[in-house]
């Protein structure tokens, strides 16, 4: 199966660094068909009908996040691009913004000016310091061309910290504080950047709009599955042959893009939404990718026969427990200890009672963990523990032979 290319249309087929390049290609048509024939509620209608959902992970309907922001009383409202990927693993927005920044750009003013934002951010991951000039460079010439008299669009560089990508700590990042997640409702479209309604929305989303407004809804409702419409682009990386950025339907196998498209060969298991998400062994890989079965940031990162599951799982831990903003217990303890479990069964002293010990642990911070970090910290333990169990037991078997060892001498 091909690649279905929407999102990533333009992307190795126009100058990035060159507005006209991108209308030629059909830029900004849909910018202007929104400010001729359309009103602010027609265009969210629009994208309500499109049932787009977030393509950041949690998969939120867009068209109704525009919708609450737009009811909302007040003058100053603010559409904030987020653009803070730090899912390991994830480098999709990256690809887009340096092929098409304009594109990101045209959906971030038609957005702006549905939910009528008169001011936009673009929440730039700390890392991605490099696109800046390019971005800015991209900005003006949006602005010279007369887009940008309905909204402004700057630009903010983050600071590093993995959490900013969830959108409240996005906000307080933003005002000046330390990253952490806020206490939920108000949701941002209520309150958010300075009190203020605010949407936000992932920069994939954001890059959905202007073909759903040029082709309009019912085009997008016929790709896809019933309830993930339109297609999802995947960052691919780890044991293949054609690591990259793939842009296939919603609803296609997993296979279909890391064996036919990627390349990859001798699959042991394949992590679907970076070090929080699903682990799948090669029996699976017919699993379709949509919300409704797996889909998550759109990093998948492939593993072979080599590879030493419970190291990539130690691996996962320390990242997730360095990025842990340590607001709430279950997360900044529960990482702690899980990155101990981990760290001793790697060194060779494995114990029975881990097993348990990390079932009750997982269910602990999926449920009472503050936000989605330590909610899905545990799902690749989970998952390892159904599919992989095999390679705790041997594992198990390791450490038992070597206390004899030491029992021994």
């Amino acid at each position: 199966m091909p690649e279905s290319r929407i999102v990533l249309k333009n992307c190795e087929k126009i100058n990035p660094g060159e507005l006209p390049s991108y209308r030629q290609a059909g830029g900004f048509l849909a910018w202007d068909r929104c400010l001729k024939r359309m009103t602010r509620e027609q265009v969210i209608q629009v994208i309500k009908d499109s049932h787009l959902l977030g393509r950041g992970g949690a998969g939120f309907s867009c068209g109704l996040k525009w919708e609450l922001a737009r009811k909302e009383e007040g003058d100053e409202k603010y559409l904030i691009g987020n653009a803070a990927e730090g899912e390991p693993g994830t480098f999709k927005d990256h690809y887009l913004l340096s092929h098409d920044p304009f594109l990101l750009l045209e959906g971030m003013i038609i957005a702006a000016y549905a939910v009528g934002a008169v001011k936009a951010i673009l929440f730039l991951r700390g890392e991605y310091h490099s696109l800046v000039k390019g971005l800015e460079q991209a900005i003006q010439q949006v602005k010279e061309a007369g887009f940008l008299d309905h909204t402004d669009i700057r630009i903010v560089q983050g600071s590093g910290g993995y959490i900013c990508g969830e959108e409240t700590a996005l906000l307080e990042s933003l005002e000046g504080r330390r990253g952490e997640p806020r206490y939920k409702p108000p949701f941002p479209p209520e309150t958010g950047l300075f009190g203020k309604p605010t949407v936000i929305n992932n920069v994939e989303t954001l890059a959905n709009i202007p073909q759903i407004i040029v082709k309009g809804p019912e085009w997008f409702c016929s790709l896809g599955t019933e309830k993930s419409k339109g297609t999802k682009v995947f960052s691919l990386s780890g044991d293949v042959e054609h690591p990259g950025v793939y842009e296939v339907l919603m609803g296609t196998p997993l296979r279909e893009v890391v064996e036919n498209l990627a390349g990859a060969r001798d699959i042991q298991a394949v992590q679907v939404g970076g070090a929080s998400g699903r682990i799948l062994p090669a029996s699976l890989l017919d699993t379709p990718l949509a919300y409704e079965y797996v889909l998550g940031s759109g990093a998948i990162m492939v593993y072979n026969q080599e590879r030493d599951l419970l190291d990539l799982l130690l691996q996962n831990i320390r990242f997730i427990n360095g990025e842990s903003c340590g607001k709430c217990t279950p997360c900044r303890e529960g990482t702690e200890v899980l990155k101990e479990i981990f760290g001793r069964w790697n060194s060779g002293d494995g114990r029975e009672e881990d097993m348990p010990a990390l079932e009750v642990l997982s269910r602990t911070m999926r449920l009472a963990s503050f936000c989605g970090l330590g909610q899905t910290a545990p799902t690749p333990i989970m998952d390892s523990l159904t599919y992989f169990k095999k390679a705790f037991d041997q594992r198990l078997e390791q450490s038992r032979y070597l206390r004899t060892l030491t029992m021994v001498k």
